[in-house]
């Protein structure tokens, strides 16, 4: 009778010991694929962002070229004006003519400023981040274990032997 109290106990707990091992195994598989997950949403992030940096760096050189563009035109306008006072002085309006070549000239100088913050700009979102491209080539890797983060604690089961100690 002994014996086979003892068979059963045995029996029991390595069933119990299988169970565990089994919902233990389970538990490491969810935290797997939810670290890869973690992984997956942390790559698709950088890439979304490298890709924002991309087109604001883009649209920055796009301003600063069309600023330089427009500051060109300006000191070729002024240019243009300051000479054809300096070849009439005499004309009235002479001193008209040179004062909106001075203006046209303060334009193209303030043109080159704006283009020059721009480039500035496009740098620093270019130099911020790494391309798109580089973002989806890195392979996606769990992130790391945060410090001070305590393990969860399982609840510990009495074991029912189905003996009655109380005699």
């Amino acid at each position: 009778m002994v014996d086979k109290d003892d068979e059963l106990v045995e029996e029991r707990e390595e069933e119990e010991l299988e169970q565990a091992a089994h919902e233990q195994r389970e538990l490491e598989e969810i935290r797997d694929r939810r670290e890869l997950l973690d992984a997956t949403a942390e790559t698709t992030e950088a890439i979304r962002l490298a890709e924002a940096n991309d087109a604001a760096s883009t649209r920055h050189r796009e301003l600063a070229d069309a600023e330089r563009r427009q500051a060109r035109s300006d000191h070729a306008h002024g240019n243009h004006l300051l000479d054809e006072a300096a070849a009439r002085p005499d004309e009235p309006g002479a001193d008209a003519t040179a004062a909106a070549g001075r203006r046209y000239q303060r334009a193209g100088d303030r043109e080159d400023r704006e283009a020059a913050y721009d480039d500035r700009v496009a740098d620093r979102y270019a130099g911020e981040q790494a391309p798109a491209s580089d973002a989806a080539r890195r392979p996606a890797q769990p992130p790391e274990a945060r410090k001070f983060v305590q393990p969860r604690k399982t609840k510990k089961r009495e074991k029912d032997t189905g003996l009655d100690l109380d005699l």
